[in-house]
């Protein structure tokens, strides 16, 4: 089990997945609450501008929840490189808002399917990251994993069928 240094102080990588899947779920309701505001009124697509008044709110949610989840990328990344999963946190991070008038585009900026990439991705981590913590004596509900002890026949027999 590896453990690591946050700032909350030592965790192991099952609650840091865990944290990384709240931090990603705020991080996601961040830009659904922009869009719904952006979506609002009639606008210019002005995406390298400063935001309006009215999304201000909006866009310091956004950016906070951002760099906390900027905090937390690099080890889901390391976590992904070392059970061998698909590496989708780079685009999570990169996405534009605001490059698009709200008439003209209807679509999120974080589309359905890298949603579900990163969902499937968190669940994976968390269940082989549970299992890394589980002893290997021992079964999911903590109680003695006991197999039965099979004689030399036996074990040949398993092997080939």
């Amino acid at each position: 089990m590896e453990q690591k240094r946050t700032a909350a102080g030592v965790s192991s990588d099952l609650e840091f997945v865990q944290e990384l899947r709240s931090s990603v779920a705020r991080y996601l309701q961040a830009i659904d609450h922009w869009e719904a505001e952006y979506q609002k009124y009639y606008r210019l697509a002005r995406p390298h501008e400063t935001v309006s008044p009215d999304l201000e709110e909006a866009q310091s949610a956004y950016v906070s929840s951002r760099r906390e989840l900027e905090t937390l990328i690099p080890r889901a990344r390391r976590l992904c490189a070392k059970f061998e999963f698909r590496d989708v946190w780079p685009g999570l991070v990169r996405i534009e808002l605001g490059g698009y008038s709200p008439q003209a585009r209807m679509a999120s900026a974080f589309g359905r399917s890298e949603r579900l990439a990163i969902a499937d991705c968190l669940a994976n981590l968390e269940l082989r990251c549970g299992d890394d913590e589980i002893a290997p004596g021992q079964a999911r509900d903590g109680t003695p994993n006991e197999k039965p002890r099979r004689n030399f026949i036996q074990r040949i027999v398993d092997y080939f069928f």
